[in-house]
């Protein structure tokens, strides 16, 4: 899995956002649906936009129907696999089986 460490966060530049990709497509109804039911913190969902968001761990998560994903206020490539890890193994069943 590719990760890069995009930009500085605006909110703190000693931290970085970190670009990824889950490999498939994401069905946004269904990633929404899993999100709701672990209680994921600051839960948005746009089925329309294709778009969640939400926290994990004091993190910003943003995850988008091709499956990409977005983390903020990363410190490193390393920590950015480990949280890309624990999100994929979350939403694993919101998966397409379309790989890209």
């Amino acid at each position: 899995m590719e990760i890069r460490l995009s930009r500085p966060c605006v909110e703190d530049t000693t931290r970085f956002i970190a670009e990824c990709h889950l490999g498939k497509r994401v069905m946004i109804e269904k990633l929404c649906d899993i999100l709701r039911s672990i209680d994921a913190k600051e839960l948005r969902c746009s089925v329309r936009l294709g778009v969640a968001r939400f926290e994990h761990e004091g993190r910003s998560v943003m995850i988008y129907q091709s499956g990409r994903v977005d983390i903020r206020k990363i410190q490193s490539t390393d920590e950015a696999r480990d949280v890309m890890g624990e999100i994929a193994d979350m939403v694993k069943e919101a998966l397409s089986d379309i790989s890209f």
